[in-house]
């Protein structure tokens, strides 16, 4: 891939994720707690069709090509910190990609259980919650997993970027402290926010490290793309 697919790749792909994944946080509600299946399916059902369609792309497909920018960036740094990091951020985007089929199937789930709900099947609407709450699980999990891969790696591809004289296309931020940073915010808030706080002040934190993300990668696809 020559610099100008690298660095449009890298930085248009991420940026149509993070839309995504502001929809997709729209369409659950900013505020719902994770273990809270009713509000959950319920909001599911509500953005079915054209909108779930329209994150799942904007989200898996957004990703897969941030990642294709972020692999053939890789040998700017030109070192093992860069080679674990861009691999990290590789596995765990794959990880984060198939914990989505969670949230197709909880669309599914959730046209079902208002419609049982709505007919007054209980036993039903039951049974779909008990379903739901198992693939939410499993859903957050591996979307836990994930992200803990891809801010491991951050923090590795900031540690390769201090100390080369490289700078972005916001020139007056350091791109190696910029992904150093994203990591410890994103590990913050898995780590530390997550258990002692709750996963929904988490998934706050490790939104901001997205957002770091998004700029680093629009500041560096940018300059990549330029020269």
């Amino acid at each position: 891939m020559d610099s100008k697919g690298t660095g449009l790749t890298l930085s248009i792909g991420v940026v149509a994720a993070f839309i995504g994944y502001i929809l997709w946080q729209l369409s659950i509600g900013f505020n719902t707690k994770v273990d809270d299946i009713t509000t959950i399916l319920t909001n599911s059902a509500a953005s079915a069709g054209l909108m779930e369609s329209i994150q799942i792309v904007l989200i898996g497909v957004g990703l897969t090509v941030h990642v294709a920018g972020l692999r053939s960036l890789e040998g700017k740094a030109k070192s093992t910190c860069e080679t674990l990091g861009t691999f990290c951020v590789t596995v765990g985007v794959v990880i984060f990609i198939v914990s989505l089929a969670g949230g197709t199937a909880l669309t599914a789930m959730g046209e079902k259980f208002v419609a049982a709900g709505a007919g007054g099947d209980a036993a039903t609407a039951g049974a779909i919650a008990v379903a739901g709450g198992y693939t939410q699980a499993a859903s957050v999990g591996a979307g836990i997993v994930g992200g803990l891969l891809c801010f491991i790696g951050w923090l590795f591809i900031g540690l390769a970027y201090r100390n080369v004289d490289f700078k972005g296309a916001i020139s007056f931020i350091p791109v190696g402290w910029l992904a150093i940073i994203t990591g410890i915010v994103g590990l913050i808030g898995i780590l530390i926010i997550n258990p002692v706080v709750s996963i929904e002040a988490g998934n706050q934190v490790t939104g901001l490290g997205f957002l770091l993300i998004t700029i680093w990668s629009v500041s560096v696809g940018l300059k990549v793309a330029k020269d």
